[in-house]
């Protein structure tokens, strides 16, 4: 009876592990004379012979065993674990053999040719099988077949150009296609081409699977073999010359990058890091760097000259196929499985912390498998599996031109000399020439909207509570029947359809006239008259179309990860969050929201605006529910009817229509902008967004002009200030009908020895600011009547006009002692930290400057009079866009017995020129806030 393969297979190991037991310390090599063949004559040759063989393999001599059969080799020297010889025997690979019936060798006598190929697979005078030799079966095909290109090249010196096919690179006419020669004798697919710069050499990258790599250089004008460089384990997948032509770069599926010296041949270095295939290299214009991408997800910078690691990027989601440099080395581009083109800033050194991610952009809708630059530096060409080539933009990433789609994969591609067109090679075998667009295809640069309406005033409005009403007249479901509503006013109804029952889902219409451009405000209470309907809102054509209010064009996707999140939660975790930046938009399923703060770390999510309390919607959106791993996509909006150019991702139309009002403010109650996109009649459609109704469904529906302004709220009133110290307040501001400016606090009046931060400014968009009141260590004791003078008030632009709000004022100060702990917040430069304004007192505040995109430091220093805790701090009042960074997972700490902290504060690229004071505020010793430092941004 025939034992199981697998009971088979583990009577062998054990056999060979007892054998190896028992075997002394110098074992003799096995001898294919004396121990192999008479094993191979005993149970195989009867059908295994030169007259007989058994298909198509022969085993009475040593090299017919070599030539193998028609399933390939059966010998894989030193690899007994995969040769077909061992597997057959053992019933790992059928059919099993010998056949059922015939007599098989022992266990210990297949233990011993596992050995003996593992020794080498030696023959006859110690005559051993080449590993870099693979004996494949062959077949013949039944139809003519066109060997895939692999990769393609153009001569720089504009004459040729190569296409990589199986075992051979064809050089061809630039100007009339006509093959010039081959360069025959690759072992196995040729991967990649590359030309030296000066074009007279061609290196050509191949190699067996599984068994070894090779790259040759080739002479372009004699078409002769110059070098042959082997030393890798596996495939060659790129192989790329020095700008100098003196350094050869090669990178296979054996996860290594090795340089060679191109004059001798020889081997320089190996550069090891990469736990995947490496897939793709790139030398930097100037020689010194060496770019590699692997199927680990990164992309790594080597130093040519000693080997050494000197950053890693690990921005992308799965593995790396292409990756190129700018002409002029300053960007990195790299594109692979996950989809997106990644471009990074790279610095001269290369250095960790030194290469920025500056873009990434959703390309294709399936893996990437080339990437190349202009030698001009302005255009990027990317092929994908969706058999698509797309022209890049090189300057800002934007899509210029997608080209036809390709019969197969455009497994090649490289520009043509005069950069208006590109050559393609596809896996089909075919080749192409296309022309491309130097500017980019289709309409005209549309700006992008604004995340909200402009603020338009209109005067003359009457008071809401004087505004006309009119009650709904049933039945108004129907277009034609809609209700009349003459601008402003108010409509009163119920979502309840006479001779209806509860639950049909009763809807109201009313027929309003606009102008274009005109802005109205649509808003209805309903739960804040005890009423249970939950209402929504939508504007409508007059033949009931909805108006669409704005386009949402992707541009980066994301999901939903760690947990999903209510309708109330203020941040959420995505995946792909690093390659995000603040102030973006970010739709999920319907809703748009404004992305305030960056995670803190991979256990943190984004924090939307506006950054207290519940998150704010954007276009009148609604918040929502949203489950782990819904899509998410970073959105740029866009004007109704604009034409886009295809990115390969989803465009989504947004509506003039509101659920829940976008602040959420108003509980289940709606509001919504509408700004009428011409003159005409439009349709207000009234309903409950459950689709419920019921006699006791009332609402009001209020039509209004806008009247934008502001309400401003100061916190931190009536505070204990100590001699020498200060203490924090702030100010809060509700934005009221789309006003969405910066707002200035002035604080004017203080006593004798007090000063506080002024003018404090509310940024746009923002809901508050920051500031610290102060008393010299000499402060006389205030009076009421010293502080009834202050006088804090609060001034904008609003629709163009100044508006002015007094605040009131800090309330009672009172003066105590010194504290325990005093906090400075200092700048580096010591000499700015003493100066005193003679007619305050107080010192000036030092001034601290930084550029977008870098990073700077201050220092935070403590006089400890009594308190030795640690303590740990807040740095209030930065800019948005600034933040404190490398602050580990405690935040700025100073520890107990220590004095003194160096804080560093990073800007973000995009944050605009300011000039803005802030301070730190101790959590400890009554939180005592240091006197303001200045920050100035891009100034």
């Amino acid at each position: 009876m025939r034992r199981s393969t697998r009971s088979f297979t583990l009577l062998f190991l054990l056999v060979c592990s007892a054998a190896m037991a028992d075997a002394p310390m110098t074992q003799q090599a096995v001898d294919y004379n004396q121990q192999v063949a008479p094993l191979l004559r005993k149970y195989c040759s009867a059908c295994h012979n030169a007259d007989d063989r058994e298909g198509g393999l022969a085993l009475d001599s040593y090299a017919a065993l070599l030539k193998g059969g028609e399933h390939g080799a059966v010998v894989t020297a030193e690899h007994s674990d995969v040769s077909r010889l061992v597997r057959v025997l053992t019933g790992e690979d059928k059919p099993l053999m010998p056949p059922e019936g015939s007599d098989g060798p022992k266990q210990d006598e297949i233990a011993l040719l596992a050995r003996w190929i593992d020794e080498g697979a030696k023959g006859p005078q110690g005559a051993q099988p080449d590993p870099t030799i693979l004996i494949t079966p062959k077949f013949e095909p039944t139809a003519p077949v066109k060997e895939g290109v692999t990769a393609v090249a153009v001569s720089p010196q504009a004459d040729v150009f190569a296409l990589a096919r199986y075992g051979t690179v064809e050089l061809r006419s630039l100007k009339d296609d006509k093959l010039v020669r081959e360069l025959a004798g690759h072992r196995g697919p040729v991967n990649a081409v590359a030309f030296s710069e000066d074009g007279k050499r061609l290196v050509a990258a191949a190699g067996e699977p599984g068994l070894f790599g090779e790259a040759r250089l080739w002479n372009v004008k004699s078409g002769k073999l110059v070098k042959l460089f082997v030393g890798h384990r596996d495939a060659l997948y790129a192989a790329r010359l020095d700008p100098d032509g003196k350094l050869l770069a090669t990178g296979g599926y054996d996860q290594l990058v090795k340089l060679w010296n191109v004059a001798s041949g020889k081997e320089l270095r190996t550069l090891s890091g990469h736990n995947g295939a490496v897939y793709d290299l790139a030398f930097h214009p100037q020689g010194k760097i060496l770019a590699s991408a692997s199927g680990d997800r990164t992309v790594k910078l080597w130093s040519v000259a000693d080997g050494k690691r000197l950053d890693t990027f690990g921005q992308s989601l799965m593995e790396l196929y292409a990756l190129t440099f700018s002409p002029d080395g300053r960007r990195l581009a790299a594109g692979g499985v996950d989809n997106r083109i990644r471009v990074w800033e790279i610095s001269p050194t290369g250095e960790e912390g030194t290469n920025p991610l500056v873009y990434s952009r959703f390309a294709h809708e399936a893996p990437i498998l080339r990437l190349v630059w202009s030698r001009d530096g302005r255009t990027l060409v990317s092929t994908g599996e969706d058999r698509m080539i797309k022209v890049w933009d090189a300057g800002a990433m934007r899509l210029r031109q997608t080209l036809k789609q390709q019969p197969d994969w455009a497994s090649g591609v490289a520009f043509a000399p005069n950069e208006r067109s590109v050559i393609v090679g596809r896996l089909d075998g075919g080749t192409a020439n296309l022309t491309i667009a130097l500017k980019e295809v289709g309409a005209e640069e549309v700006e992008p909207l604004s995340d909200v309406p402009i603020a338009m005033h209109y005067a003359g409005q009457p008071p809401l509570d004087k505004l006309p009403r009119v009650a709904e007249s049933e039945p108004n479901s129907e277009f034609a029947a809609a209700n009349q509503l003459s601008l402003p006013g108010v409509a009163t109804g119920r979502i309840f359809g006479e001779g209806e029952s509860t639950g049909d889902g009763d809807v109201d219409l009313y027929r309003v006239s606009a102008k274009a451009g005109e802005q109205w405000i649509l808003e209805t209470k309903a739960e804040r008259m005890k009423s249970p309907l939950d209402t929504k809102i939508e504007v409508l054509h007059a033949d009931g179309r909805p108006v669409e209010r704005l386009l949402l064009r992707a541009v980066r996707d994301a999901e939903v990860t760690f947990r999903g999140i209510n309708s109330d939660t203020l941040d959420c975790r995505t995946t792909n969050w690093e390659e995000m930046e603040l102030n973006q938009l970010l739709y999920l399923s319907g809703e748009v929201v404004k992305l305030y703060r960056m995670p803190r770390g991979p256990d943190s999510g984004f924090q939307f605006y506006p950054g207290v309390g519940k998150r704010q919607t954007y276009f009148d959106t609604s918040a929502r529910s949203h489950a782990l791993f819904e899509p998410c996509y970073i959105v740029v909006p866009y004007p109704p009817g604009t034409e886009l150019p295809d990115n390969g991702l989803p465009v989504f139309p947004v509506y003039f229509e509101n659920d829940d009002e976008s602040r959420q403010m108003l509980g289940s109650d709606s509001r919504l902008t509408f700004t009428a996109p011409s003159d005409g009649e439009y349709l207000v459609r009234v309903s409950d967004v459950r689709g419920a109704q019921g006699e006791d469904f009332r609402y009001e529906l209020t039509v209004r002009r806008p009247q934008p302004d502001f309400k401003v709220k100061l916190t931190g009133q009536n505070p204990q200030v100590d001699a020498g110290s200060g203490k924090s307040f702030s100010v809060s501001v509700e934005r009221i009908d789309n006003f969405n400016g910066p707002i200035r606090i002035d604080v004017e009046g203080l006593p004798p020895g007090f000063q506080a931060s002024a003018p404090l400014v509310i940024e746009e968009g923002h809901l508050e600011a920051k500031g610290v009141i102060s008393a010299l260590p000499d402060a006389p004791a205030p009076t009421e009547e010293n502080w009834a003078k202050t006088k804090v008030t609060a001034t904008a632009m609003v629709a163009g006009q100044e508006v002015t709000h007094e605040i009131g004022t800090l309330g009672m100060v009172k003066l105590a002692e010194k504290p325990k702990l005093v906090v400075h917040l200092e700048a580096i430069d010591d000499s700015q930290n003493d100066q005193v304004d003679d007619a305050t007192g107080f010192r000036r505040p030092p001034v601290v400057k930084i550029a977008p995109g870098t990073t700077v430091t201050c220092r935070l220093r403590v006089e400890r009079n009594g308190f030795d805790d640690r303590i740990k701090f807040e740095v209030e009042n930065l800019p948005h866009g600034v933040i404190v960074d490398n602050i580990g997972l405690s935040g700025v700490l100073i520890p107990e017995g220590e004095t003194q902290r160096t804080i560093f504060l990073t800007a973000a690229s995009w944050t605009p020129p300011t000039r803005r004071e802030f301070f730190a505020v101790g959590q400890a010793a009554g939180n005592q806030s240091s006197l303001p430092a200045v920050l100035v941004v891009g100034e």
